[in-house]
C-alpha cells in the first residue's frame, strides 16, 4: 500500500511541477518559426542594393533599334538611370500615368522613344513637354517604344 501511495505522490508532484513550469510569462519565449529582432536587422542588412546602371539615351535606343532581342537580353530587369527630353505627358488606357521621352528636344525627332511608367502622377504634375528630366527605372520591353516600368524622376 505504501508503494501505491508514493507512485501516486510522485505522479501528483510531477504534474504539479510541469503545470507551474506552463504559467510562468512566455513574453520572453521566441518561437522557433518567428525570427528574433537580431535576425531582422541582419536579413534586412543582407539584402543587396540593387545596382542603377547609368546609360546614354542616344546609345541605348540604338541599341534596341539595332537588334531588340540583344538589348533586351542585356538590359531587361536592370535598373537603369537616364536623361532625356520629354515629348509627351499622359495616362495609358488603364490609368497608368506615363512620360514619353526622346534624345533630343528636336521637335522634327521622329525615333524611337521611351515610354517611362509611374506609379504616382503626382512626379509628373509639375513636368512640361520639352523639359528635360533625368529618370530611373526598370526596363521591360520594346513594343514601338522601348517600355521602362517602375519610374522615378531623379531631376
Amino acid at each position: 500500500m505504501k508503494k501505491k501511495i508514493l507512485i501516486v505522490g510522485g505522479i501528483i508532484l510531477l504534474l504539479i511541477i510541469i503545470g507551474s513550469s506552463g504559467s510562468k510569462d512566455s513574453s520572453n519565449v521566441v518561437s522557433e518559426d518567428q525570427p528574433n529582432k537580431e535576425e531582422i536587422v541582419q536579413q534586412e542588412e543582407e539584402k543587396p542594393v540593387e545596382e542603377t546602371m547609368l546609360v546614354v539615351t542616344a546609345d541605348f535606343i540604338d541599341e534596341f533599334d539595332k537588334n531588340q532581342l540583344a538589348a533586351e537580353e542585356k538590359y531587361e530587369g536592370r535598373k537603369i538611370e537616364f536623361t532625356a527630353y520629354i515629348d509627351n505627358i499622359s495616362e495609358d488606357i488603364t490609368g497608368t500615368p506615363f512620360l514619353s521621352l526622346q534624345p533630343s528636344n528636336d521637335e522634327y525627332y521622329f525615333g524611337t522613344n521611351i515610354q517611362c511608367f509611374f506609379k504616382d502622377k503626382s512626379e509628373l504634375i509639375s513636368l512640361e513637354n520639352g523639359q528635360q528630366v533625368t529618370v530611373q527605372g526598370k526596363v521591360d520591353t520594346q513594343m514601338m517604344n522601348i517600355l521602362i516600368k517602375d519610374c522615378k524622376v531623379v531631376k
